[in-house]
């Protein structure tokens, strides 16, 4: 199952921007979009704010809501995906061992928590 921009074939997206910021995705608005990420994930209001405004001009006000429906909604599904353990079914398993082994499997979620607020326990 793909999403509608995730599925075009003739694009070539470097995934190891998710967890290495200093590498270029190859995407539109990658700095726009890597900013509204952190400041939704980190809580900074202020931050956030800014990277909205600064994204809007770009962006436009319906892609930046977008991006953060998208951030927060994926943030709790992994979440809860990874609580649960709900397995990967084989077809996607099979779809995705790629993409995992470079992002995915090596995502230290305590890092991430040390990242974004340092005072809570991980």
């Amino acid at each position: 199952m793909l999403l509608r921009e995730s599925g075009e074939p003739a694009r070539s997206i470097d995934v190891t921007a998710v967890t290495d910021s200093r590498v270029d995705p190859g995407l539109r608005n990658a700095p726009h979009l890597n900013r509204l990420v952190g400041a939704c994930i980190s809580g900074d209001q202020i931050e956030l704010s800014d990277a909205c405004t600064d994204a809007e001009s770009d962006m436009g006000a319906a892609a930046v809501r977008d991006v953060l429906i998208d951030a927060a909604g994926f943030n709790g599904i992994t979440r809860v995906a990874d609580a649960t353990g709900i397995p990967l079914d084989q077809s996607t398993m099979e779809a995705t061992r790629e993409l995992r082994r470079q992002v995915i499997d090596s995502f230290d979620y305590a890092a991430k928590g040390a990242r974004y607020d340092p005072g809570e326990a991980t």
